[in-house]
């Protein structure tokens, strides 16, 4: 494992807009870097229409969910064609689309322990509503992921 593997959160906030300007001024046209973009959607529940005549309206509501979830899946290529744009090579960049946890930090940490990744990449959010949570997320990466560099971007 050569270079940089560089793990990127992404949650569509124009902080997370900060930390792939950060990304593309650091590493844009090194040949060691490898991105991947992780965006972690909440899951949404299975639903058997035909067990309950009330749930017929739920199962469009539940429709029309899966479809926002297909369009952030597209929206994240979409960021990765950006990235292309902008100086990296097409096998530099990766995306994952997963289902998110109940604890994301933790998630994280496993993403970035079972992959290559020397580098996670992430945004600080200075409303005090999401300190706590974000903070909390910090505090996970930086108590269980050794050997990483971790970066902050406010």
């Amino acid at each position: 494992m050569a270079g940089k593997w560089i793990l990127v959160p992404y949650n569509f906030t124009d902080y997370d807009e900060r930390v792939l300007h950060y990304v593309i001024r650091t590493f844009a046209g090194q040949k060691a870097v490898h991105v991947t973009l992780l965006h972690a959607y909440t899951p949404l529940p299975e639903l058997d229409a035909y067990s309950h005549a009330g749930l017929g309206s739920l199962k469009t509501t539940m429709a029309s969910m899966w479809t926002e979830v297909r369009e952030k899946e597209q929206e994240l290529k979409r960021v990765r064609e950006d990235l292309i744009d902008n100086g990296f090579q097409n096998d530099q960049l990766s995306c994952m689309f997963i289902p998110k946890a109940k604890n994301f930090g933790s998630q994280l940490v496993e993403v970035a322990r079972k992959g290559p990744y020397n580098v996670v990449v992430i945004s600080e959010k200075p409303k005090k509503a999401t300190r706590a949570f974000t903070r909390r997320i910090h505090d996970i990466l930086i108590r269980e992921l050794r050997n990483t560099e971790i970066v902050i971007i406010t």
